[in-house]
């Protein structure tokens, strides 16, 4: 490994921010170029930080393998952020790099956008056959801690939820409990295609850290964590006080992603549908339709 590149990655570590403006700054191919370089642990941090757009672009231009690597580094709701923006034969090439579980739940969220509580949640929360003893669910824990915090969710064999758990009562019970005798029945839930709005006033975040999300046949999907709720009410505030710096700053940023090109089609689109002849060029618009810009102006 060369200087330079030890010197990048070790900047790219401490100032992932910077590297994300960075990488906003060039196009998708040089981007790309610049996440390679880095491991997909902090490759997946720059991503974090860049208007979605831009990472998105820069990620479609990664390698199969390199792509899969920082897609599985990212945090699940970040990844399906990421994923949700490109076209779908592009999310399609990109999934088949990543193991078919992974790939499968970021399918799913993509599918429900980030609008939704769908596509906000952690699929990596702790579900477990009810069935199973206490003993045997710590040692499911213990061997795949990823998404192991508050709760342990009880399913049936057709991975509906029947119940949840906090961590502290379920070190405490005894290790041959079955689970099903421990947990609280009939949870309170958010649906997968719950809009954020109802996300954020769902009432019980007042005495809960993370809610489950199921979908129509209350099929556990994962969970929504307090401090994506905590986020989405910061969206949903920002948006309804108008835009700040930052937000048009990121608006702007999204809309040069998008290129000149999509412009120039709508233009040649738009001149398709209603084609201005040599005549009608050089006439001069009928004086009966001028009208004064000024309220209650004469034509």
């Amino acid at each position: 490994m060369s200087a330079e590149v030890m010197l990048v990655r070790a900047y790219a570590s401490a100032h992932p921010e910077e590297v994300a403006r960075f990488i906003e700054r060039l196009p998708p191919e040089e981007g790309a170029e610049v996440l390679t370089t880095l491991d997909p642990e902090v490759a997946a941090e720059v991503l974090s930080h860049a208007v979605p757009l831009i990472g998105s672009s820069a990620l479609a231009k990664l390698g199969g393998e390199a792509a899969a690597h920082v897609l599985e580094a990212c945090h699940p709701s970040l990844a399906a952020g990421l994923l949700f923006r490109l076209a779908h034969s592009t999310r399609a090439r990109l999934l088949e790099g990543i193991a078919p579980a992974r790939a499968e739940e970021l399918r799913r969220m993509t599918e429900y956008g980030p609008r939704r509580a769908g596509g906000r949640l952690d699929p990596r929360a702790p579900a477990v056959p009810e069935t199973l003893s206490v003993a045997e669910v710590l040692e499911r824990l213990r061997a795949a801690p990823a998404g192991v915090m508050h709760y342990v969710y009880s399913i049936d064999t057709e991975r509906r939820l029947t119940g949840v758990v906090n961590m502290r009562e379920l070190m405490l019970a005894a290790p041959e409990a079955p689970l099903s005798t421990i947990v609280t029945r009939d949870p309170e839930v958010l649906f997968a295609h719950d809009p954020l709005e109802v996300v954020a006033r769902h009432a019980a975040w007042k005495r809960s850290h993370a809610l489950p999300v199921v979908d129509r046949e209350r099929r556990l999907l994962g969970a929504l964590r307090y401090s994506t709720f905590r986020a989405i009410e910061t969206e949903l505030g920002q948006a309804a006080a108008g835009p700040d710096t930052d937000q048009t700053a990121s608006a702007l940023a999204e809309l040069c992603a998008v290129g000149a090109s999509a412009m120039a089609r709508f233009i040649g689109a738009a001149f398709a549908l209603d084609p201005i002849g040599p005549e009608r060029r050089s006439e001069p618009p009928p004086p009966s339709i001028r009208r004064s810009v000024l309220p209650g102006g004469m034509p």
